[in-house]
C-alpha cells in the first residue's frame, strides 16, 4: 500500500501564480488523494484508480513542502509522500502601477528585511494597489506634490509582526500610510477627503493639527470614514 508523487521532482522551482500539475500513483486500497501545502493547506482532492493527478497555482513564494495522502474507501488515511517546490517571484519591483509610483514603494519593509519575511503580494494584491494609486495616490500627488509611502502592502506574516489588525485593508494592498513631502499631513486628509472617493482616512497620532503620518484606504466599499488615532485608541472624527 503506497502513494508517489512523481512530478515534479523534489525542490524544482516554480514561479508565483504559475499552474502546477502534481501526478503520482497509488497502489490498492487507495481510490482518494489529497493534497496540502505545508502539511495544512489544501490544493486539492481527487478520486482515482491507479494514477492520479492535481494542478494548483501558489499565491506566495517561499519553499513549500507538498504532501500528498491516500485515503482508502473508508477515508482512513493509508499512506503518504511529500516533496519540496521552490515557489520563486516573478514580480519587477520596479513595475509603475501609476505614472509616479512604482510596485516597491509598497512592498519594501525594514520589518520584513530584518526578520526574513516574505512580503510578496499576488496579482490580485498587486492589482488593489493599482486601485489605490489610482483612485488616491496619484490625484493626490498631482495636487499636492510627492509622498512618501512609510506602509502600504502586508502579507500576513508582516502584518502579525507590526501587530496589525487581521482586517486591516494594508493585507490586501488597500491601503497606505502616507507623509506628504510638500505639504502637512493634516492637509493631504483634507484634500483626500474632499476629492477623492475612499474608504477610510485615519489621521494617526501626532496632534489633530499635524498628525505624524495618514492611513488612506480605498476598498471598494468606499465608506468614507475619517477617524482619528492615538494613544488613547481609534475614534470617528469630523474634519472642518
Amino acid at each position: 500500500m503506497a502513494i508517489k508523487i512523481t512530478n515534479p521532482t523534489d525542490n524544482q522551482e516554480f514561479s508565483l501564480e504559475q499552474q502546477v500539475t502534481f501526478q503520482g500513483t497509488v497502489d490498492d486500497p487507495i481510490t482518494q488523494v489529497e493534497l496540502l501545502a505545508d502539511d495544512r493547506w489544501p490544493l486539492g482532492r481527487t478520486q482515482l484508480s491507479g494514477n492520479w493527478s492535481i494542478s494548483y497555482a501558489f499565491n506566495a513564494a517561499g519553499n513549500r513542502l507538498v504532501v500528498a495522502k491516500g485515503f482508502d474507501a473508508a477515508n482512513n488515511l493509508v499512506a503518504s509522500d511529500d516533496i519540496w517546490v521552490e515557489i520563486s517571484s516573478s514580480w519587477d519591483l520596479s513595475t509603475f502601477l501609476t505614472p509616479n509610483f512604482q510596485l516597491w514603494e509598497f512592498v519594501v519593509s525594514p520589518t520584513a528585511q530584518r526578520l526574513g519575511i516574505d512580503n510578496t503580494p499576488t496579482a490580485r494584491e498587486i492589482e488593489n494597489l493599482r486601485t489605490l494609486c489610482s483612485q488616491i495616490l496619484q490625484p493626490a500627488r498631482n495636487a499636492l506634490g510627492a509622498l512618501k509611502i512609510n506602509s502600504g502592502f502586508r502579507s500576513e506574516a508582516l502584518n502579525l509582526a507590526l501587530r496589525g489588525s487581521s482586517t486591516s485593508a494594508h493585507r490586501k494592498g488597500f491601503a497606505a500610510d502616507v507623509n506628504p513631502l510638500s505639504v502637512g499631513t493634516r492637509r493631504f486628509a483634507e484634500w483626500v477627503r474632499n476629492n477623492c472617493d475612499y474608504d477610510q482616512i485615519i489621521l494617526e497620532f501626532g496632534t489633530l493639527a499635524n498628525p505624524d503620518w495618514i492611513h488612506v484606504s480605498a476598498q471598494p466599499r468606499n465608506r468614507k470614514q475619517v477617524l482619528r488615532m492615538d494613544r488613547s485608541g481609534t475614534r470617528f472624527i469630523t474634519l472642518p
